[in-house]
């Protein structure tokens, strides 16, 4: 017997429009345009999602599946699980989500202009809560470190001096050079 698995995470704007989104089952294109009709039934412009409270629990069904969705700035996040993913569960990966964009991203209020503009820490932060279907890490500095590790290094800038006087500066050192 399967354990379940967490089937979809989504954001969408609050007039419908999807930001992100990440199927972690084998989904047809017609099973994916039914998951986001749920989405929408559970928390789209047409039932009130727009009116619905900061951070307020949605909570609706698919299938034999649970959705959640929590509504974030200008933006709702959305997520599908079956099985030991209950609500509680769901829930709980959502906030982890939230709480990690907007502190990676200084951006109390989220938008897509926000995740669009860091669109791969955005991929990044739901591969590290949900690796394949299965919830990871639900420890913000836990996701951090995992998401600064598979980054690629670069090297820290020199913040005091500008453009010219990091030129002159490496001109300086190149002058002094001696041969010994």
């Amino acid at each position: 017997m399967s354990s379940g698995r967490v089937a979809a995470v989504a954001v969408a704007t609050r007039q419908g429009h999807v930001v992100y989104e990440r199927f972690h089952e084998a989904f047809s294109e017609a099973e994916k345009a039914e998951v986001r009709g749920a989405f929408d039934q559970v928390a789209g412009p047409s039932s009130g999602a727009a009116a619905a409270a900061e951070d307020e629990e949605l909570v609706g069904r698919f299938r034999n599946g649970r959705i959640v969705a929590i509504p974030a700035g200008e933006l709702v996040f959305y997520a599908l699980g079956t099985g030991e993913y209950s609500e509680l569960a769901l829930a709980e990966v959502l906030r982890v989500i939230i709480s990690t964009y907007r502190e990676a991203f200084k951006a109390p209020n989220l938008t897509d202009a926000v995740l669009f503009s860091n669109y791969a820490m955005t991929a990044l932060v739901v591969d590290e809560v949900v690796r394949e279907g299965i919830v990871e890490l639900t420890d913000r500095l836990s996701i951090q470190k995992a998401i600064a590790m598979r980054l690629p290094y670069e090297p820290p800038v020199e913040k005091s001096k500008g453009t010219l006087g990091s030129l002159l500066s490496k001109k300086e050192k190149a002058s002094s050079w001696q041969p010994a």
